[in-house]
């Protein structure tokens, strides 16, 4: 395999560059002019072009021959459409082109989506399906949905499978880490009501997919949603955090208008600062259903695909990691202790 990576520098295609690497294949980054040379991995080589500039994409070199593409750069934080737009759908619809204006074969795409892209399912035992209507509550949602129909205008011409994962964790992850540090803390704080469930899947297990997709022939054309095998609430996420760390927190739930307020601080942030901060508007919207579930049984069937990590093999290793790289202070006290609070060897 010769692959193209866009977002090679981000959570997931970090680990995604890892495991083709492992399995022998060519890697190639696709990434913006701006991005720093030190989150360029050095063991690949990268290419630069204007992700916002159809000509720049197509007229890349880092094309020449390779066989597939693995799209997942986007943006996660902005607050309003034309934000996410700009982050998540141009720069797919010219990904899209500039594959399709290569020569025959053209490369198989694997476009990474989200399961915001379909909305959260109406009640506990009705996870949303492929089959279902998308009804996404906000904008990013929104956008990621936008960016997925760009791929109908190439239906007939280029293979492609679409993945919509759902919340996804492990190390190298910034969404999940405030929930690490809360439920690390003697008082760990809930923003989100603890029975609120919602899927979850280790980053590994996402990566197998992603691949699969990459190469079975029964990906094409279709769209398939990746999810652990049982839902997770906040308290159980909390709970497996707080094991990993060796600690037995108070759990308080603040009141709803805690998180509305932190939202509008966010938007606030945004309007005077041009910067998109993680809690916003649209994060919010993102907090408020109780069912963020998906199926995917499409994958499992079709694919072969079934997640491996447990929710406490998951969290321990990304605790391990978090803490490792400094992204968790850990107390003095048990500086010399492991993830279960016993001696290191």
């Amino acid at each position: 395999m010769i692959a193209v990576v866009t977002g090679s520098t981000g959570f997931i295609g970090s680990h995604l560059v890892d495991a083709l690497l492992a399995r022998g294949d060519s890697v190639r980054a696709l990434v913006r002019p701006e991005t720093p040379a030190a989150a360029r991995d050095p063991r690949i080589p990268h290419w630069e072009a204007d992700l916002l500039d159809d000509r720049s994409v197509r007229e890349s070199r880092v094309w020449e021959g390779a066989t597939h593409v693995f799209h997942l750069a986007g943006v996660t934080t902005g607050r309003t459409l034309a934000h996410f737009r700009a982050g998540n759908v141009f720069p797919t619809a010219n990904v899209l082109a500039a594959v399709a204006a290569r020569a025959t074969p053209r490369p198989r795409v694997v476009l990474v989506s989200s399961q915001a892209a379909a909305g959260p399912a109406p009640a506990a035992d009705a996870p949303v399906r492929e089959t279902d209507r998308p009804v996404p509550v906000e904008a990013y949602g929104r956008s990621k949905l936008q960016a997925e129909q760009a791929v109908v205008r190439y239906r007939d011409t280029l293979e492609v499978a679409v993945v919509r994962p759902a919340a996804v964790y492990g190390p190298r992850d910034r969404d999940f880490l405030r929930a690490f540090r809360q439920a690390s803390r003697p008082v760990a704080l809930h923003a989100i009501p603890q029975r609120h469930e919602f899927s979850l899947l280790y980053v590994d297990d996402l990566v197998r997919l992603l691949l699969l997709a990459a190469e079975h022939p029964a990906a094409v054309g279709r769209t398939f949603f990746a999810c652990g095998d049982a839902p997770v609430t906040w308290r159980a996420l909390y709970d497996a955090i707080a094991q990993a760390a060796g600690k037995r927190p108070v759990q308080v739930q603040l009141p709803g208008v805690a998180l509305r307020l932190a939202a509008y601080g966010g938007d606030l942030v945004s309007v005077f600062t041009g910067r998109h901060t993680i809690l916003n508007h649209n994060k919010a919207a993102l907090a408020r259903p109780a069912h963020w579930l998906c199926d995917s049984s499409a994958a499992r069937e079709l694919l072969g695909w079934r997640p491996s990590t447990t929710l406490q093999d998951g969290v321990r290793a990304t605790y391990t990691w978090y803490r490792d790289a400094g992204w968790l202070r850990t107390p003095a006290s048990a500086a010399t202790a492991g993830p279960m609070g016993e001696p290191k060897a």
